[in-house]
This record gives C-alpha cells, sequence and structure tokens, in this order.
C-alpha cells in the first residue's frame, strides 16, 4: 500500500487541508488523523506528528514523545514492509484541541502556496527501495531522538522540521526535498548526540 500511495503527487497545500479536521466536537484524536493520511502512503503519515510537533502544540509536555514514538512506529513498519502500519491505543486515543489544530493549519496556508511554487516531481530515485529505507530508517531515528531531547525546550523541533521536511518531499514525489530533509536530519543527529552527551 505505501509503495503504491506514494506514487500520487500531491501538494504541501493539499497535505496540509487533508490535515484539517472537521466536526462538532471540541477534541480530535491522534489517530483519526493518521487514518486520514493512511490511503495516501508513508510521507502524508509521518507528516501528521512531525506537523504536530512543530507548531505550538509541541510546546505541550508530553507532545514530543508522542509524536516521537509514533514517527518511530510508523517508520519502523514501513522497514518491516508492513502494509497496514499497527499503532497502540494509548497513542491513537490521544485527543488534542481541534481549534488549536486547524488554526495553526490556516496560518501556515498563506506561506505553503508559495513554497508549493518550489515543489515538483524530481529525482525520482529516491523512490527505489534504498532510498526510501535510508529515509524510514532515518525518521525512525529521529522519532526516538525527540523523546530524550524533549528535556532540551526547542532541540525536540530539529529531528521533527527534518522529519517533516522528509515527509513533504516524499508526499510530493519531490526527491530533492527529502534529500534536504536526509541532510537536516544528519546534523540534528551531531547536535543532538552532543547534547545528550552533556546531560549525562
Amino acid at each position: 500500500m505505501f509503495t503504491q500511495a506514494a506514487q500520487r503527487s500531491m501538494t504541501l497545500y493539499e497535505l496540509l487541508g487533508r490535515m484539517q479536521s472537521s466536526g462538532r466536537e471540541e477534541k480530535v484524536a491522534f489517530g483519526e488523523l493518521l487514518t486520514l493520511m493512511e490511503k495516501r502512503g508513508f510521507g502524508p503519515m509521518l507528516a501528521v506528528p512531525a506537523f504536530i510537533c512543530s507548531t505550538p502544540i509541541g510546546a505541550i509536555p508530553g507532545i514530543p514523545t508522542v509524536t516521537g514514538i509514533t514517527i518511530f512506529l510508523i517508520s519502523l513498519q514501513v522497514l518491516l514492509a508492513k502494509g497496514h502500519p499497527w499503532l497502540p491505543s494509548v497513542i491513537k486515543d490521544i485527543h488534542m484541541s481541534r481549534d488549536s489544530l486547524n488554526t495553526g493549519i490556516q496560518k501556515v496556508k498563506p506561506y505553503v502556496v508559495y513554497v508549493d511554487k518550489f515543489l515538483m516531481p524530481r529525482w525520482f530515485f529516491m523512490r527505489q527501495m534504498l532510498f526510501r529505507s535510508l529515509i524510514a530508517l532515518c525518521c525512525a531515528c529521529c522519532g526516538l531522538m525527540m523523546v530524550p531531547l524533549e528535556l532540551v525546550p526547542f532541540l525536540g523541533l530539529i529531528p521533527a522540521f527534518s522529519v517533516l521536511i522528509m515527509a513533504v518531499g516524499m508526499a510530493t514525489d519531490d526527491g530533492a526535498i527529502a534529500l534536504l530533509g536526509l541532510s537536516l536530519a544528519i546534523t540534528g543527529f551531531v547536535m543532538g548526540g552532543q547534547q545528550l552527551l552533556s546531560l549525562t
């Protein structure tokens, strides 16, 4: 499923639009957002937790850990070629403010229209299994790093933002952007590792 869905191009504006949650309830379940993205493939599914952690919602204690574990589990199952991603109910049942999520998305949408002008299907070699596995492995490592980095204010944004860029690259078939995300992730590994060593 992941391989077939990833071949369908989508714009970043469309990706954010699909993340906007409609409904009358004040809260939206994390699992509900992931289910909306599942049919669109590996990139869009990872974009959900990475985007949430990159917004002010990510400042809420526990959110970086939850999103980091989610990124790790999804990436690990992509590496294991699982057709249907599994997440524990304790993660899927976490609720967040629907208004806060939609407001955050709405604020960045005007800028996304501009960014979309630079996103295009290219560097299709990044879609090959080797590079997709490399991206999944990198995302899994970023997810794990987000858990302890929650102890350091704002530093957890680096791996989260790296995953977001890689996810956008995969969702829009832009291999150049996916490669940029990989580069940022490596930088984050070095900086994060140094910071964690200084805490011990």
